[in-house]
Formats: structure tokens, C-alpha cells, sequence
């Protein structure tokens, strides 16, 4: 594991209470520290902007910001996904803005696609612009740290109507029409200390700013846990459409066969109904992906986790492919994201297991008509009206939070 990983993951562990010792209280006390200067930057910057002191920049297109206020996956990639579809569908040219995270690529701004061919490798454009510009035909992608930037590009380059914002809601230098947090149920609000102490990328309180919050793989949470992260936003943001979504599961398809897009190369889920499998990813909710594979049926004999982002060598899936043949699976099983970080070389390999690319697919559950019909209010040049909750039952105070 790289360096810079390796201390990724003992921070994850300590902040989550997998580190004892005194080293550990001391590192968590100086972490603490560290998050009260963050929340302070936080606090000062966001009012710059609140007070017009720095000013937001304005596109002549309209701005829908998907984002979270953690970090770590909330299922953002598959959402961007669906939500690009269907403003496209509703007759609009949409293009995605990301930042490019870990890509190799460092100019100011980065076509990744202009919907009509891909003109980086995923490991140029970093693995989420990578594949969003590889399921999304006919969608433009961009990438780079200004979306001021980007965003003027879309707009002039490639006539952009709608733009979605990838991770925008702690981009306030971009002003946006539609603010759209994602909450995964799983996690809830990590655990809710800023960071670097926690995960949490600001206060609670500043959910506020959300015109809707869409909850994530809510059929793989409790009654409970639904619950309660409703009554929290409903407490900081009473005005705010709550949508739920779940992902589902929709075929497995080799990976030389997921490369090429053959879609008549799908297999049916069930497949690997009682078959052994073993599953590996590098994203930032793995357990979710592998109660799925354990959701279809397939019998999970082992799972191999990578830090999230982490890009594969030919010696890595090499130990993985052993390991599984040791155990005696069928097949090796890994999601979308990861498939673009796989090397070329072990992908073309007689290898003597199949690798299946899961594919998924984001469903809108409770609030769905009302999200859609918010988007293309927005899409359509309108704007935000504002609504309310019924508060009745819900804390006063909802869930705190520590720095």
C-alpha cells in the first residue's frame, strides 16, 4: 500500500475510535485541535461569501450542485448519473463539471468528453470523471478545481443549458440554482466530529443552505436509522424536499466485455446464485457493495478492500486473483468504479477467473415526482419555491455535532 494511503486509512481507523494507546489520545487530542481551526476557515469563508465580500460567479446556464457534507462515498457517482440522463431526456444539453480528483491530468480545464468521444484515460481524468463520461453518451464531461472556470467553458465551448456541479455544495465560489445533498443511511453524518477529528465537511447547521436532500441505500438501513437522519434534517432544514433512493442491482458483465460496452455480454443476477465469490473495491462505502453481492444470492467468501481511489497494479489483482482461486471462487466480483482502475494488461490475461463488473442503477423512491418536477422547474429557467416540513415529533436541537 502507498504511503500516502497508509496514512489515510490509520487516520480513518483512529478517528472512528480502531486506534487505542496513548499515542492514539494524544493524535486525536491534536486532531481535535486541528478541527476547530478548520471549523473557524470554514465559518470565516462561508460568511465572505454570505456577506458579498467574495462574490459568487454566475453562469448564463442554469447550476445543479449534487454534494455531501461528509466524506466518503454517498453514492454522489451513480446519482450525477441518472440525474444527467434524465435532464437530457427532458430535452436540455446538460454537462457534468467534476474536480478531477487524483487525476494526473493538472491543467485548468479538462474535457474528459464532449459526448461524442473520450479523450482521457481514467487515469488522467481520475476514476469518477473517467466513468461518468463512459456511461453518459452524448453528455459532456469536464474537469478542474475552478468550476468558475469549467463552467465558462461549458457554456461557450459546448453550449451548456444545464450544468450539474459534481461534489459542488462546498464550491461556494459558483453560485447554483438547485442544491442537492446526498445523505447515505448507512453512515448518517459519519461520526459526527468535523474534520480532521471526523468526517463531517461542516457543521450540520449549514444543511440549511440544501433545497433537497436525497437519502441513500435507505432498504439497507434500519426503520430506525432512517428515522432518525430524517429528523435531523428536518431540525436543520425544515424546507428542504427528503427524497429516499436505494441502488439497485441491474446485471454482471465481464470486464473485457464491460470495456468494450457489449451489453448483449450481460449476465442475469442470478448467475452467481450460490456460487462463491470474492469480492474487491476501492471505494467509500464498500460494506454496502458487498451486502449486495450478498443480497443476490451469491455466497461472499471473501471481500478485499482498498483505500478509496485507490488505483490497482498488475501485482495487487494478481494477489486477489490467487486468493480466490485458493478459496475456491467462481468468479472475482468488483463495482464500476473500480473497473477503470484495473490495468489494461490483467484485464486482457488468461486469467483463470472471470472478473465481473456489477453494474448499478439509482432508483427514486418516496419524493421521486416531486424531484423531478423540481429539476425541470429549475432546468426550465424557474426558481426554488419554498416549502415546509411538518416539525411536529422532530428534536428541537437534532443531532449534535463536535469539533
Amino acid at each position: 500500500m502507498r504511503q500516502r494511503e497508509a496514512i489515510q486509512t490509520y487516520l480513518y481507523q483512529l478517528v472512528h475510535g480502531g486506534k487505542k494507546g496513548l499515542l492514539a489520545a494524544l493524535l486525536l487530542g491534536l486532531l481535535r485541535l486541528f478541527s476547530y481551526l478548520y471549523s473557524a476557515g470554514v465559518a470565516i469563508k462561508l460568511g465572505l461569501y454570505q456577506w458579498g465580500i467574495l462574490k459568487q460567479h454566475k453562469l448564463d446556464c442554469k447550476v445543479i450542485s449534487l454534494g455531501n457534507i461528509t466524506v466518503g462515498g454517498t453514492g454522489k457517482t451513480p446519482t450525477a448519473q441518472k440525474l444527467a440522463a434524465a435532464i437530457r431526456d427532458m430535452g436540455y444539453r446538460v454537462v457534468i463539471l467534476n474536480r478531477g480528483y487524483r487525476a494526473a491530468w493538472k491543467g485548468k480545464i479538462g474535457l474528459v468528453s464532449d459526448g461524442k468521444k473520450i479523450y482521457m484515460t481514467a487515469a488522467e481524468a481520475g476514476d469518477e470523471a473517467y466513468l461518468l463520461a463512459k456511461s453518459l453518451p452524448g453528455i459532456p464531461v469536464v474537469i478542474g478545481k475552478k468550476r468558475a472556470v469549467t463552467g465558462e467553458y461549458a457554456v461557450k465551448k459546448l453550449g451548456a443549458e444545464v450544468i450539474i456541479l459534481d461534489d459542488g455544495y462546498q464550491h461556494w465560489q459558483l453560485a447554483r440554482d438547485l442544491d442537492i445533498v446526498l445523505v447515505d443511511t448507512l453512515n448518517r453524518f459519519g461520526n459526527n466530529y468535523l474534520l480532521p477529528r471526523g468526517t463531517l465537511r461542516e457543521p450540520l447547521a449549514n444543511l440549511k443552505r440544501a433545497h433537497a436532500f436525497l437519502l441513500t441505500r435507505v432498504d439497507q438501513a434500519s426503520d430506525t436509522a432512517r428515522d432518525a437522519v430524517r429528523d435531523t434534517l428536518v431540525a436543520y432544514n425544515d424546507k428542504a424536499l427528503i427524497v429516499e433512493s436505494i441502488h439497485i442491482p441491474r446485471y454482471f458483465r465481464e470486464i473485457e466485455h464491460w470495456y468494450k460496452g457489449m451489453t448483449t455480454a450481460d449476465i442475469p443476477l442470478d448467475a452467481l446464485r450460490d456460487q462463491k465469490v470474492v469480492a474487491f473495491s476501492a471505494i467509500g462505502n464498500p460494506s454496502s457493495f458487498e451486502q449486495t453481492i450478498a443480497a443476490i444470492g451469491a455466497e461472499l467468501v471473501d471481500a478485499v478492500r482498498f483505500p478509496d481511489h485507490h488505483d490497482y497494479t498488475m501485482a495487487e489483482m494478481q494477489c486477489v486473483m490467487d486468493k480466490a482461486v485458493g478459496k475456491g471462487a467462481r468468479a472475482l466480483v468488483t463495482t464500476e468504479k473500480d473497473a477503470v482502475k484495473i490495468p489494461s494488461e490483467f484485464i486482457h490475461f488468461n486469467r483463470p477467473l472471470p472478473v465481473y463488473v456489477l453494474g448499478i442503477e439509482v432508483k427514486f423512491l418516496d419524493g421521486a415526482d416531486e424531484l423531478m418536477a423540481l429539476i425541470r422547474q429549475v432546468a426550465a429557467g424557474g426558481a426554488v419555491k419554498e416549502r415546509h416540513v411538518d416539525r411536529k415529533n422532530v428534536p428541537s436541537g437534532g443531532m449534535k455535532y463536535e469539533v
